[in-house]
């Protein structure tokens, strides 16, 4: 059945069956693998959008479909296709290479049909993009749903005589000069922007394809849903593409938009309807403020206590958030990221101001409320960060453990700043202030960049404070450090800490190597080199730092329930 739009979701690089690419621990703090194949949440609410105006839109994963089978044939899956347009997204940096190359295929398989690229990355290096052979259209900022429906209208011409020059958000191409139409359309109001999982389950059937609306591998074992709170942020973390003032200069969004407290309790009922399985909430709902935590609490007595969900901060809540939270849900996990435990590093990365106290007191508290456990999680490569102080975030984690009596609900983690100083971010526009040199700054750099050997290879910066190499062994030294306290809390099995200590060993061994054959001056000589390293490469770039199951909601229980997804989903399927 020919779709109207497929959204189609590329692997950070296209080719990554064939090339020896070293990922390292840059995917191990997330549920997707090292090829970053979990699909932007956005598309489910373009998704959403669309349908609900007439147009029949598709999902599909293509980076899942090649991760899961090696013997899929993306290029002669692509060709099969029938749409009026592709959209890809290049949301985070990562995904350059992939998203371009499969643009590249889709246009080599069907030239009449129109190339749409949308996400923060996108909008940040539009001119670059649009500049490519294989890119018909950008549309910019965090609020595409509408420009995308007059686009898809220009398109398939089914609301009339839509013209690309009313299209807000919008670059394109016509008479071989580029468009960039205003970033007239900025979301203050997300009431129609629904997180709504059952457009999943309508185009499983509509298409006879479960497979390609996978959002990443696992997820059948472990359906984890996420709903965010919030468009934009308050926050000016140094690095972040997604901080308020990479916002503003990618989107022009001068303030966030928050969804109604009525509308995340709904959703979270929805969802819990159909699929039972934890539900993590994307942003801290404590940046709007007591009243709109307080509302939202009021609005989740209704909700099943037995609902398992995840609370992210950006600093220590405080009690009251945590006897709310204690009221409403008998499952709860809570995570912060403070990044270093150094107040100065913190301060000069933008991070708001709180002391180790206040977070030492806020993880006893929410501990003592009944809390499943509580994440904290750490970075390296931060301004001003050097090696004693990535090796001292394991001497303060042990006092933690013991202040907390070793409780195994306490998980620490740590990972590298990488692949790349994301786009839009304070540091990228003036990395001399925050101790940084880049590499590069354009997106062809970064495209030649994420194909390379080894993350060390891969990072678009350099910190005056931890060179490349000082950052590498840091990163995984201190990992060890942490999985030994877990081991000792309970946290982990022993048996789960040797095998983490093997592959840490393991991957510092397979950098060793990849540095080696890097100084090899024949480059024929140094490709067959890496290539005989390829298996170890791909072994030892996932779960490295810690094994991934640990991020994973305890003692979850998973559950489809599929009748009313069968009742109320697959019969509304058109």
């Amino acid at each position: 059945m020919k779709a109207d739009l497929i959204l189609l979701h590329a692997p950070s690089v296209y080719d990554f069956r064939k090339k020896t690419i070293m990922f390292g621990p840059m995917s191990d703090l997330v549920p997707s693998t090292p090829i970053f194949e979990m699909y932007p949440i956005g598309f489910l609410t373009l998704s959403n959008y669309l349908e609900k105006r007439g147009f029949r839109v598709r999902i599909v994963n293509l980076a899942y479909r090649m991760q899961q089978d090696p013997a899929f044939d993306a290029e002669r899956f692509i060709s099969r296709l029938k749409a009026h347009a592709f959209g890809l997204d290049l949301h985070w940096l990562p995904h350059c290479q992939g998203s371009t190359e499969v643009a590249g295929i889709v246009k080599k398989y069907h030239p009449r049909a129109k190339v749409i690229f949308g996400g923060f990355s996108a909008s940040f290096f539009y001119s670059e993009l649009i500049a490519m052979d294989q890119v018909d259209y950008i549309v910019r900022g965090d609020s595409t749903e509408e420009p995308l429906a007059r686009l898809m209208a220009a398109i398939t011409k089914k609301k009339g005589d839509s013209k690309l020059a009313d299209v807000p958000n919008l670059v394109y191409k016509q008479d071989k000069k580029v468009h960039a139409n205003p970033l007239a359309c900025i979301s203050t109001d997300l009431e129609e922007i629904d997180f709504d999982y059952r457009i999943m389950f309508r185009q499983a059937v509509r298409y006879l394809d479960l497979k390609s609306l996978i959002p990443f591998t696992d997820w059948l074992r472990y359906p984890i849903t996420t709903i965010p709170i919030v468009r934009g942020c308050v926050m000016e973390c140094s690095g972040c593409g997604g901080s308020k003032s990479a916002f503003r200069q990618f989107g022009s969004r001068a303030c966030p938009a928050y969804r109604s407290p009525q509308k995340l309790a709904e959703e979270i009922r929805k969802i819990n309807r159909y699929i039972q399985a934890p539900i993590f909430l994307l942003g801290d709902i404590n940046s709007n403020g007591p009243d709109y935590v307080q509302e939202f609490f009021d609005c989740a007595r209704h909700l099943d206590d037995r609902i398992q969900i995840f609370f992210e901060f950006f600093s220590p809540p405080g009690k009251k958030f945590f006897d709310l939270a204690h009221k409403a849900f008998d499952h709860v996990l809570y995570e912060i990221s403070p990044d270093s435990h150094q107040g100065s590093v913190r301060e000069r990365m933008g991070k708001p101001r709180f002391s180790n106290e206040q977070l030492i007191q806020d993880i006893q508290y929410a501990l003592g409320k009944g809390a499943v456990r509580f994440d904290l999680y750490f970075m390296t490569g931060l301004p001003g960060q050097d090696r004693d102080s990535v090796m001292d975030t394991v001497r303060f984690c042990r006092d933690l453990y013991q202040t907390l009596g070793w409780d195994k609900r306490f998980m620490p983690f740590i990972s590298p700043m990488a692949p790349f100083l994301d786009p839009g971010s304070r540091a990228w526009a003036n990395p001399q202030k925050f101790g940084y040199s880049l590499r590069t700054k354009t997106l062809a750099g970064h495209i030649e960049a994420i194909t390379q050997p080894s993350w060390k290879y891969i990072l678009n910066y350099r910190s005056r404070s931890l060179p490349v190499d000082a950052l590498v062994d840091a990163t995984y030294q201190a990992a060890l450090g942490l999985n030994r306290l877990k081991a000792k809390a309970g946290a982990i099995t022993s048996q789960v800490m040797q095998q983490n200590q093997n592959r840490i060993l393991h991957a510092v061994e397979t950098m060793e190597k990849i540095d080696r054959i890097m100084e090899e001056p024949d480059k024929h000589k140094r490709k067959a080199q890496l290539a005989a390293l390829k298996k170890d490469t791909d072994r030892y770039s996932m779960s490295t730092v810690c094994e991934k199951k640990e991020l994973e909601f305890p003692l979850f229980n998973r559950s489809f329930r599929w009748f009313h997804i069968i009742r109320d989903t697959i019969c509304k399927a058109g």
